[in-house]
């Protein structure tokens, strides 16, 4: 395998998309050499129109890391930290990338992030391919659209471990898999060589922006503190989200509750998630409209959406961070036993997920009321997902599933491929045949065989009927986290509380 031009190609790309400085492509060269244990090199002329034009690193990044695989180099399971070493050496350095970014800040912060988030894709940080196998499609939903996305790029976790990881001290380097120490950490499974960080100062605070290398949508990343501290959604915490809207006026930003249950799946590591993206949520209108004689000036509204959101705007920051800590506060303390809320018993029950953004130069504040009581019959959460629909989705309904963008499990793809074939009668249904990791769907399986009767479903068909139930399921999810219900007695129950904050229907 004639591997020079490939060496050449990548120190290319480099230099047309990552910076490469001219003076730095010898040195370059020879790191790539070594890591590829050449001792001598041989200069080749490369397709440089066809790798200007390339979006991402992949074709000429695979020869390199396939090489080194055939020739005893690396293990065949090292391939991507070995791509990510590759990356690291014609990449700019942390702090090279961070004064690029605030001297383009300081002219734009959309420009910033925009250029942060293709240098991610670009340095293969932000794993394009990867993400585009993801299955995505739109489900019409009764109270607007939700976006369905089956993630292939992690695996699945359930609430139990993220409660567990809650108790636990970790004592290992890095503390967690978002901490900044893993900032060019290469081990265990997080292979983090190509990431680049920036600061951000929030309430006083030390933090820093990353973007996923599995976006769940455009330009997803995560603001978190440097310290590893636990998540904690108080006053400061509320305040913090102001500060990074002014920060990035173009992304919304959001704190999970910080719950097991209901809250994200990293709970060790005070961190919001936002990004330039308008969620499902975000485009429902007004359910009640409402008002504060304290607070005329801001405007307020039940959403109508699958569970309990208040939406507050005004261009008023202070007033309105104010009013939000105050609703904050008073759902803390809140008991309703007519609906199963329970604030608190021997720990605390009750806490809210608030989302912020900017609309018109108006600050916007949606805010999600969450609980994570349990139950002999809701083991895994009264309002969690309930066990009936934990076929298609068992993990925390966190901030981006109660916005209305689903992200559910890899296991679905070649689960929902087996189901096809019970429908088109390419097999015979049978309980006793189903294997292990089938057994979860058997309500669901029978559901659609009877509603499809003696038919001989065509793989269309079986598809589009498939994705209608767990359309269905998905929707019910989000009533299931709902602490006021979609319904008469829900809705009353919601007017309740707000009553406590001096909040009415107009």
């Amino acid at each position: 395998m004639l591997i020079y031009p490939s060496v050449e190609s990548l120190l290319y790309y480099a230099q047309a998309h990552l910076l490469l400085d001219d003076l730095d492509v010898i040195w370059a060269r020879n790191l790539l050499l070594d890591e590829l244990k050449l001792h001598d090199y041989v200069q080749y002329e490369v397709d440089y129109d066809a790798i200007e034009a390339l979006d991402r690193p992949d074709t000429v990044l695979e020869p390199l890391v396939a090489y080194a695989a055939e020739n005893g180099i690396i293990s065949d399971d090292k391939r991507e930290y070995f791509a990510g070493k590759l990356m690291n050496i014609v990449s700019k350095r942390p702090a090279e990338v961070t004064d690029i970014f605030n001297d383009l800040h300081r002219k734009s912060p959309a420009k910033a992030f925009d250029w942060l988030y293709d240098y991610g894709i670009k340095s293969d940080y932000i794993k394009l391919s990867k993400i585009n196998e993801n299955i995505k499609w739109d489900a019409k939903g009764t109270r607007g659209k939700l976006e369905i996305t089956i993630n292939t790029c992690r695996p699945e976790k359930n609430n139990k471990e993220t409660a567990e990881a809650l108790k636990s001290q970790k004592t290992e380097y890095p503390s967690c898999t978002i901490c900044k120490e893993n900032e060019g950490f290469a081990y265990g499974s997080q292979i983090r060589t190509t990431l680049r960080t920036v600061p951000v100062e929030l309430g006083g605070e030390e933090w820093f922006w990353q973007f996923s290398p599995y976006a769940y949508f455009n330009q997803h990343g995560i603001a978190v503190n440097s310290e590893h501290v636990p998540m904690k959604v108080d006053a400061a915490a509320i305040d913090k989200l102001f500060d990074f809207i002014d920060f990035m006026p173009n992304y919304f930003i959001g704190c999970n509750a910080a719950l097991p249950r209901v809250g994200g799946s990293v709970l060790t590591h005070d961190h919001f998630q936002g990004g330039a993206k308008l969620m499902p949520m975000h485009k429902a209108p007004a359910l009640i409209k409402l008002k504060n004689k304290e607070y005329p000036y801001i405007d307020m509204c039940v959403v109508d959406w699958y569970n309990s959101v208040l939406r507050l705007s005004c261009s008023n920051r202070e007033k309105l961070v104010e009013f939000v800590q105050k609703v904050n506060g008073a759902w803390a303390d809140y008991t309703n036993e007519s609906v199963n809320i329970v604030a608190k018993t021997d720990e605390q029950h009750n806490a809210i997920t608030p989302i912020v953004r900017k609309s018109d130069d108006k600050y916007v504040v949606e805010i999600i009321f969450r609980n994570n009581r349990t139950s002999k019959e809701y083991p895994d959460g009264i309002f969690h997902a309930h066990p009936e629909y934990q076929n298609i989705k068992s993990e925390s309904i966190g901030l981006i599933e109660a916005m209305g963008l689903f992200v559910l499990p890899g296991r679905l793809a070649n689960q929902i491929a087996e189901i096809e074939k019970y429908l088109t009668k390419e097999e015979k249904y049978s309980e006793s045949k189903l294997t292990p990791d089938m057994v979860c769907h058997k309500a669901m399986i029978e559901k659609l065989l009877k509603a499809a009767g003696s038919s001989k479903l065509s793989a269309v068909e079986a598809k589009l009927n498939i994705k209608d139930e767990i359309n269905r399921v998905c929707e019910e999810i989000l009533v299931n986290t709902a602490v006021f219900k979609p319904d008469e007695q829900g809705k009353a129950a919601f007017l309740k509380f707000l009553s406590t904050l001096g909040i009415e229907a107009k």
